[in-house]
């Protein structure tokens, strides 16, 4: 299996998650530690600030994956220099950081270099997450509709072994995570020219076909508006669970102490979202064939709305049993989906493009805005280092309570019989008029 291209996908799709979930969940924590605990001692908005570098890697990434992938080189190659960069730009964060952690920390001198290292490594993210999705797509059957979900649930299960391996093996609260990091990207560089060969499918078009710059047609529908805007505004509010539900963990006391079996960490915890995640994953190609786009795109919603609701009530039991599974179910409902739309409404040629759309939509300028509203909302609710957090959470609470109305109310699916006509002539279009300019 593992041989086969099914079996070569998920192993890519595994180290891409394992890498990421390795260091981006257990950073905030260790980033906003005080020094004397071993931490940086960053304040919310310098935490902001390095977690806003996702954010601008994903405004650049869809002219970056529409140039390399779609038109100048196999995706295969894009992948392994990407994530070479990668390990050396995350090694050197990761040393870094070891220079001005502990007692000595001093934020002031740390927060610069380690923007521009985190910089550099978030550019390289955006591109290869992107490509996973191009990849698989490109190699799997029918582009991969229902062998797809199962290759992409890999990924979820390398972002919880990555919390386990962090969690228990090793100090969160510490540089290590990163040079994990490092390491993955550097195994997936040799790795990805074992992947399936990946040709680029615009060679010879137009370099704004290839950017994706005609997938902007599609906010001409209604529908697509309404999607993008909701994915815009949840977006923005996760940026609150992704920044500091770690550190609210730990004021809520979520952590168990097993004696021998050493101590249940909140980045441990926090994989109940992605054990979730992968029964939906699992269960997408099954409910895709009785439920429809819009449905399964409201138990998303939902989920999300459910998710803040127990976060600002604060009762802790709910919160580990519910709130953070609901996480990984609105992902997989929402978010996942969302890709899948967007990748089946574009042309073969130009879902490299698409993809990059969704990527720009979902992590870029949303994400820049949720970074510094979550940031400067938890700034303005702690007091000597307290935090406010029932304040904190109620801005996204009400956020993703606007989304889901929103959707429920404006968004209304075309029947499949409709969009495949559309679609067909469209892509009869796009090449008729490069016939022409030939």
């Amino acid at each position: 299996m593992v041989g086969s291209v099914p079996g070569r996908l998920a192993a890519m799709m595994f180290l891409q998650y394992f890498g990421l979930g390795a260091m981006i969940v257990p950073l905030t924590r260790y980033l906003q530690t005080p020094p004397a605990a071993g931490g940086l001692g960053f304040a919310p908005t310098h935490v902001g600030y390095i977690y806003m570098t996702f954010a601008v890697g994903a405004i650049g990434a869809p002219m970056v994956v529409g140039l390399l992938a779609d038109r100048w080189f196999a995706g295969e190659k894009v992948m392994a220099t990407a994530h070479a960069l990668m390990a050396a730009l995350m090694g050197a964060a990761g040393w870094w950081c070891d220079t001005y952690d502990g007692t000595n920390a001093d934020p002031a001198d740390a927060v610069g270099p380690l923007f521009g290292l985190m910089l550099g490594y978030a550019v390289g993210t955006q591109i290869t997450l992107t490509l996973t999705n191009v990849i698989s797509f490109r190699n799997l059957p029918d582009g991969g509709d229902g062998v797809f979900w199962y290759v992409r649930l890999t990924g979820t299960f390398g972002w919880i072994v990555a919390g386990f391996v962090v969690g228990w093996g090793m100090n969160p609260i510490s540089p290590q995570p990163l040079y994990v990091a490092a390491t993955t990207s550097a195994v997936l560089a040799a790795f990805a020219f074992a992947l399936p060969h990946t040709p680029p499918k615009g060679h010879g078009r137009p370099v704004r076909e290839v950017i994706g710059l005609p997938a902007i047609k599609m906010f001409r529908d209604r529908s697509f508006v309404v999607f993008a805007g909701v994915l815009f505004l949840c977006n923005s509010m996760n940026q609150f669970y992704s920044l500091f539900v770690s550190p609210y963990l730990r004021d809520l006391g979520v952590e168990l102490d097993l004696g021998a079996w050493g101590r249940v960490a909140p980045e441990v915890v926090m994989t109940l979202a992605q054990w979730c995640e992968i029964g939906c994953m699992a269960a997408t190609p099954w409910l895709l064939r009785r439920l429809s786009l819009k449905q399964m795109m409201l138990l998303g919603l939902g989920g999300w709305v459910l998710r803040n609701a127990l976060l600002y009530a604060a009762n802790v039991p709910a919160v580990v049993a519910v709130a953070l599974p609901m996480h990984g179910w609105s992902y997989a409902f929402y978010a996942m989906l969302g890709a899948y739309f967007v990748d089946r409404e574009a042309p073969p040629h130009l879902r490299a493009g698409a993809q990059s759309l969704v990527t720009f939509l979902g992590s870029g300028p949303a994400v820049l805005l949720g970074n510094f509203l979550a940031s400067n909302t938890v700034q303005l609710n702690r007091t000597a280092g307290i935090t406010d957090w029932p304040a904190v959470w109620l801005v996204p609470l009400v956020g993703y309570v606007v989304a889901f109305a929103v959707f429920v109310t404006l968004f209304k699916e075309p029947p499949a019989s409709e969009d495949k006509p559309e679609r067909a002539t469209d892509e009869h279009r796009e090449h008729g008029s490069d016939k022409k300019k030939v």
